[in-house]
């Protein structure tokens, strides 16, 4: 048998690029397996071997891989390696899915959780607070008391005057949307990109408990979005690649479902209709295409489909007459960007272009839509005209991940970029007013939830738990 060197030193004494006394062939590619593991056992077998002193006969290793590659060995051996990658599968599946909801019960038999508020700076700040989990989104006030979930899957309960936190409520699972007050009740779903199954879950805020929830297949990582239409009660929530859900918000309950695609954006309600838009996560490239959609509200059937340039990975906006959908690539690197507007009948009527991913909500004065880019810039274009009126760039370059949404108090705009840079602005022309931050240091806390706005002030959240409510 030749070793490596042999074969170098053949090859080596050819003065042809060829040698003439070797003729070639093709080696059948599946052999080439067998030939390195063949050459891998008599390594390690004549190591072995070499450390208790014993020189190892040629036909050791021969022998040891003909032991190998009987067919009980062979069959054993694939058993054993279906039986790891089904646990690995497992486990992946049991992680990316819902909690049991009587684990969260035993969770939840104390929620009891007592904090101080920081009390410095009070010309500036009505309070400040830090939670020990970072938070991706804004929170609800109900009769006095702040609610808020963290990434790492609990519910926090704090008083809106003193900003002291009084309860942890566990759920396990990233709580990625704005909690929904309606009737009484908080509405809110769970889970990121990669989870399935998750739940949308109605919560009594008194009780401090979940007295009703509905699973789906996918993941309800946006705010649900709930109507009254004739009287009935309609709550919308859409969950990635399990499409689009109505449910009875009183009884928790199916009413229809919509699957059109992968949809992450919250709904409009127009005339009783539901507007939605779907995007292509990066597992669906080249197999699938963006959507916006037309649908009854009450029956769950399509009124009218387009297809968008892009995805549109946030919900939509109504003008005085038109639907406006957000565009850009969130699951891909891109640097395009814009919004598309549709009429009532599915008719394109006017769009802008961007060097950038539109994300959040606009905000929409008459035909004015104010909006915010995945690059830390916010706009104001005419959707009737086309025109865009003026741009504001929070830094001179680029951050990227800039989720949170431009908000709007009544005087002034106020946009708070990925790095926590607070600038308020005219809304007239999209001048600085002024500008503070929300930390100071070389590594500033990352910001994604949206401004909650509040009449005394407004309150940020961060990604480190910080909670600053600050004055107006």
């Amino acid at each position: 048998m030749f070793s490596l060197m042999e074969i170098l030193e053949v090859l080596n004494s050819c003065n042809n690029n060829f040698c003439s006394d070797y003729s070639y062939s093709i080696v059948p590619t599946v052999l080439l397996p067998l030939a390195f593991l063949s050459t891998g056992i008599t390594v390690v077998a004549t190591f072995i071997a070499g450390l208790f002193g014993v020189k190892l006969k040629a036909e050791g290793p021969k022998k040891l891989l003909e032991v190998l590659l009987k067919p009980k060995v062979l069959i054993s051996a694939m058993i054993f390696n279906l039986l790891i990658y089904g646990g690995m599968e497992a486990y992946q599946y049991i992680k990316h899915g819902p909690v049991p909801l009587f684990i969260q019960d035993t969770f939840n038999s104390d929620i009891t959780y007592k904090k101080d508020p920081i009390n410095v700076d009070p010309e500036n700040f009505i309070w400040q607070q830090v939670v020990p989990e970072g938070i991706f989104a804004s929170g609800t006030v109900v009769d006095g008391e702040l609610f808020v979930g963290s990434k790492e899957g609990n519910l926090f309960v704090l008083d809106i005057e003193t900003g002291a936190i009084k309860n942890k409520i566990f759920f396990g699972k990233f709580l990625s949307p704005t909690p929904v007050y309606f009737k009484g009740f908080l509405y809110f779903g769970e889970g990121l990109h990669a989870s399935h199954h998750m739940r949308v879950y109605k919560f009594d805020p008194k009780t401090k408990k979940v007295v009703g929830s509905f699973k789906t297949k996918g993941h309800t990582e946006i705010l649900p979005v709930i109507h009254t239409i004739e009287g009935k009660d309609y709550l919308f929530q859409t969950a990635g690649g399990d499409g689009l859900y109505a449910i009875d918000p009183e009884t928790m309950k199916e009413i229809w479902h919509f699957e059109g695609g992968h949809m992450d954006a919250f709904v409009l309600l127009k005339d009783n209709a539901v507007y939605v838009a779907s995007g292509v996560p990066e597992e669906d490239l080249g197999k699938a295409r963006p959507f916006a959609y037309k649908i009854d509200a009450k029956s769950g059937k399509q009124i009218w489909r387009e297809e968008l340039p892009l995805s549109s990975w946030y919900g939509p906006v109504a003008t005085r007459e038109n639907i406006c959908f957000i565009q850009g690539e969130l699951h891909v690197k891109s640097e395009l960007g814009g919004l598309v507007c549709f009429n009532s009948i599915g008719g394109r009527v006017s769009s802008v272009e961007i060097d950038s991913p539109v994300i959040g909500k606009p905000l929409v004065f008459d035909d004015i839509v104010v909006f915010n880019d995945f690059d830390g810039r916010v706009y104001a274009w005419n959707s009737v005209t086309s025109e865009l009126k003026w741009k504001y760039e929070s830094r001179k370059k680029k951050l990227g991940y800039n989720y949170s949404s431009m908000k709007y108090d009544g005087e002034k705009l106020i946009f708070i970029d990925r790095l926590g840079k607070i600038s308020y602005l005219d809304l007239n022309d999209g001048s600085l007013l002024k500008s503070r931050l929300f930390s100071e240091g070389e590594k500033p806390e990352n910001i994604f939830a949206d401004t909650l706005i509040l009449d005394k002030g407004h309150i940020v959240f961060g990604m480190k738990g910080s909670i600053k409510y600050f004055k107006n």
